[in-house]
């Protein structure tokens, strides 16, 4: 089909465009609850709640003081970070998940980062901010732009991160054939679209495009192998920031097995248990304020990101 594409691109671009924009907006099959998961999925408590309209899937695990979240990439769930809830666990934190919407449990067929980071916000508005970030994927551009505007986190670890949120459009438009002019009409339709709904991609979902939130320390675990988010990516970033972030690289690990490796196991644990000046520590919120929560999956809660 793409060498299809890419004949019609040469002779009409915006025919070639508008062909594809379906696929380009859409996200494919839902990814299941592998086995290795399962037991953890099954143990979360649940909750629904609804976030700019969209009703979302909460999970939380654990009953520590220190809560973390955990943020899955395009076409994710929460159960990916199995492994990582494991550990911290055993570690005593609490750790919170949501499948963002259309993906995981969560219902619909559309969402996009703008929405991510919306959950994001709610979820830090309810908890007073987080211990720490894990976040894997296009789940990064999503957790830096709420960092960067509230200050949510002080410490981030993002595993297998896309760090542009141009890089999608390049990355569908090599896989489905497209040139440059037929990517750049894909990228302004959807600008304009997400616009009218009261969302703008700017430039706080692009990592390498500006400075870092000051005191924000980012730890990024990353597969050479990895054919979804490229590595050279994550090199300059941490070449462009080298007191702030932190890079290791691993091998054999792939796009999303990383998630379960011990380099990404032992790197969420350095960077929870490591002690951070006070004044750059995000308050929680109190025992108090997180009390009263309903847990049922039916529950809905009203905790649409203000304007």
């Amino acid at each position: 089909m793409s060498t299809v594409i890419r004949s019609i691109d040469m002779l009409a671009p915006a025919l070639a465009a508008g062909l594809t924009y379906p696929a380009y907006l859409g996200l494919g099959p839902r990814r299941p609850v592998h086995e290795r998961e399962q037991a953890t999925h099954d143990a979360a408590r649940r909750e629904s709640i609804i976030v700019a309209g969209r009703r979302v899937v909460v999970y939380e695990w654990g009953a520590g003081e220190r809560t973390v979240l955990v943020v899955h990439g395009w076409r994710g769930r929460a159960a990916q970070f199995a492994a990582v809830v494991r550990e911290l666990r055993s570690e005593g934190y609490r750790v919170i998940g949501f499948d963002a919407p259309a993906s995981g449990d969560s219902p619909g067929r559309r969402t996009h980062v703008g929405e991510f980071r919306a959950v994001i916000d709610a979820l830090a508005r309810r908890e007073g901010g987080f211990h720490a970030i894990v976040t894997h994927s296009a789940g990064t551009l999503a957790v830096a732009a709420a960092v960067a505007d509230a200050g949510i986190t002080s410490r981030i670890v993002a595993i297998a991160p896309i760090l542009r949120v141009g890089y999608l459009s390049e990355q569908f438009a090599r896989m489905a054939g497209l040139g440059g002019s037929a990517m750049r009409l894909q990228e302004a339709w959807f600008a304009g679209r997400l616009r009218r709904r009261g969302y703008v991609l700017d430039g706080r979902y692009d990592l390498l495009g500006g400075a870092l939130s000051p005191g924000l320390s980012v730890t990024i675990v990353h597969d050479r192998g990895d054919q979804m988010a490229d590595i050279a990516e994550s090199r300059r970033l941490a070449k462009q920031n080298p007191a702030q972030v932190a890079l290791i690289e691993t091998e054999g690990s792939g796009h999303s097995r990383v998630l379960e490796s011990d380099a990404a196991l032992d790197a969420v644990l350095e960077v929870v248990r490591r002690e951070i000046p006070p004044t750059a520590r995000v308050p929680r919120a109190t025992r108090a304020q997180r009390v009263g929560r309903t847990r049922d999956a039916g529950a809905r809660a009203d905790l649409s990101p203000a304007r």
